[in-house]
């Protein structure tokens, strides 16, 4: 089964069974399922178990202080991450007064905040480079006023002006930016400031965090990373698949469609291009381009300037995770393009819903896809185009999912989206040295 965890967080497989039995069961059915393990296994588990035995014991944990100055973008990728966290942290009894999590609420759209300790803070647009900067100093202030351990941002804050008042951890959603000769000069300093000053790192992926280890100059396989998992809704599409036609019509959706999540810009690293001058190929006239994602309106508009033949056949909608799950698993293909990403959560998820599942053959895409996932070429469109004219075809589509079938399942294998939220908080505790912290080496 592919790695879905750095090693050094030990038997992330036992951590997730304890996390499954405590959402499934309650924490004494975790603490049952610890209990019957040997002193010997439980002294080897690693970083994560140990998280897990401190919690369910009650022992005293570090005072994490969380900027959820992200948390007003109810959409996309970072918000999907984070509402896979904050659902970790509100199982009942993980998060306690002994080791509490606190979240500054910046007018955060997440319905989740209601089930943690959250306070009020200044609003602050998470583009808005120069806010964001100034978000170092009311970091400090509240970080000293509730004496805070550690400090992690939900997008790239920090907490201390020029150098960090307290240890910094920092989540890392993507492959390093600061190679681009276009990054503005406003983020590219916040962004020095805030991987420069970081204690410790989380990245999504082992690409992310080998990006990270080369941007620093740090040791290979010194990052710690973890991935993420779908999210349970999209493994239950058949539950909800009365209401299919329904929403087929409500979307305008014309099978057969190529669905193409979390959209951009015409030559930005998303490569929606490559899809549209697929679609445009030689027997593919009659497939639908479907675009989902923040901003999808603005980038399909511009798409249909450059190529004004996909006028007729190009939808944008908005999807609940329900009907994103269904749409997904409707699909010609699910189509991601991009040149280079942190990860690729969307691919899990459309993978999670029976989805056949296209990848460009890139950074993060290739970690997300594993071997369940047939890829192009980033530049060649007909690669793509040839991929979809053999799922065009009934006989070579049903040799071809038969051969996902399996690879899919055991690419989906045992992955709990509660792990990643655990990460952290084994992280923050190897930055405060809180007594019973788990032996893990951390980059300096």
């Amino acid at each position: 089964m592919p790695a879905r965890v750095w090693p050094g967080f030990g038997d992330a497989a036992l951590a997730e069974r304890v996390l499954a039995a405590w959402r499934e069961h309650g924490s004494e059915a975790s603490r049952s399922l610890l209990a019957e393990l040997a002193p010997e296994q439980l002294q080897a588990s690693g970083p994560l178990v140990q998280e897990l035995r401190w919690r369910l014991q009650g022992h005293a944990g570090p005072r994490l202080l969380v900027d959820g100055v992200w948390f007003c973008r109810s959409h996309g990728g970072i918000t999907r991450v984070w509402e896979q966290v904050l659902r970790c942290w509100a199982l009942p009894e993980l998060v306690t007064p002994a080791a509490p999590v606190r979240i500054l609420d910046r007018d955060s759209h997440l319905a989740l905040l209601d089930r943690l300790d959250a306070v009020e803070a200044e609003p602050v647009n998470p583009l808005d480079w120069t806010a964001m900067g100034a978000l170092a100093a009311d970091n400090q202030r509240h970080a000293q006023a509730w004496g805070a351990d550690v400090f992690l941002s939900s997008w790239i804050s920090t907490c201390g002006d020029s150098a960090p008042t307290r240890p910094e951890l920092a989540l890392v959603h993507d492959c390093i930016p600061e190679r681009s000769a276009s990054l503005q000069p406003e983020l590219r300093t916040l962004r020095q400031r805030w991987l420069g000053g970081a204690s410790g790192f989380l990245a999504v992926s082992a690409s992310t965090a080998q990006d990270l280890e080369r941007f620093r100059q740090l040791p290979s396989g010194s990052i710690p990373w973890c991935h993420l998992a779908p999210e349970p809704i999209f493994g239950q599409v058949h539950a909800g698949m009365r209401l299919w036609p329904q929403l087929k019509l409500d979307a305008g959706l014309r099978q057969p469609y190529v669905l193409l999540p979390a959209t951009s810009s015409i030559g930005s690293y998303k490569n929606p291009e490559l899809v549209a001058q697929a679609l445009l190929e030689p027997g593919l006239e009659a497939v639908q381009l479907v675009l989902s994602g923040l901003a999808a309106s603005t980038h399909a508009q511009a798409l249909v300037q450059r190529w004004p033949a996909l006028q007729e056949r190009l939808v944008v909608a908005g999807f609940t995770d329900l009907q994103l799950a269904l749409a997904y698993h409707h699909a010609l293909a699910v189509v991601l393009p991009s040149r280079v990403e942190g990860f690729g959560l969307p691919a899990l998820e459309a993978l999670a819903a029976g989805a056949v599942v296209l990848l460009a053959d890139s950074r993060g895409l290739r970690e997300a896809g594993g071997g369940a996932c047939p890829r192009f070429h980033p530049e060649q469109p007909t690669q793509l185009a040839a991929w979809l004219r053999l799922l065009l075809d009934p006989m070579s589509a049903e040799w071809l999912m038969h051969r996902l079938r399996s690879r899919r399942s055991l690419h989906l294998h045992e992955r709990n989206p509660d792990l990643f939220g655990l990460a952290l908080l084994a992280m923050a505790r190897c930055l405060s040295g809180c007594d019973g912290v788990a032996p893990v080496q951390l980059p300096s």
